[in-house]
């Protein structure tokens, strides 16, 4: 065999390795899994994130995307609680430590961010809003200028029985 021959047959044969050990961890590898959880006292509440509905707690919701998530929690008989929940990313997933964290290594991780919150009774029955006093409101907010909405006049006296 002639020796130039030789030396491609070993490069070849160090291509073919390389190709081999780079399938090798691409199938070993795993991804991050990230999970938002939700619990109340007392469980039952619906969840809302971003005005989508998405279930009932205890929630456990995976999710791909970082930022700030608005949250929403409403059962019957308690106040509706919601928040901002900011959901950070952590050390890990910032380039180039997520080639090395996601793709490199054979294992996976973990990413748990967690909301708990005790709900409130409601106390009393919920009235349906005046509608009048409900447009006043927005007719003054709409008509405001830079220096916001100037107080409403106080509301006409309404009649309470007619007399006969």
């Amino acid at each position: 065999m002639h020796p130039r021959s030789r030396g491609n047959a070993r490069a070849a044969e160090y291509a073919a390795t390389l190709l081999a050990l780079c399938a090798c961890s691409g199938l070993v590898a795993c991804r991050a899994e990230r999970h938002l959880v939700f619990e109340t006292d007392p469980p039952g509440a619906q969840v809302r994130i971003d005005e989508k509905l998405v279930g009932v707690t205890p929630l456990d919701l995976r999710f791909d995307d970082y930022g700030d998530r608005r949250v929403t929690l409403y059962r019957a008989g308690y106040r509706s609680h919601s928040t901002v929940l900011e959901v950070g990313a952590p050390w890990y997933s910032y380039f180039p430590l997520d080639l090395i964290s996601e793709v490199l290594l054979p294992f996976g991780w973990e990413d748990i961010h967690r909301l708990q919150v005790e709900l409130e009774p409601q106390e009393g029955t919920v009235a349906a809003p005046d509608l009048d006093a409900v447009l006043r409101r927005a007719e003054a907010l709409r008509r405001a200028g830079p220096e916001g909405p100037a107080p409403l006049p106080p509301e006409p006296a309404k009649p309470t029985a007619i007399e006969e």
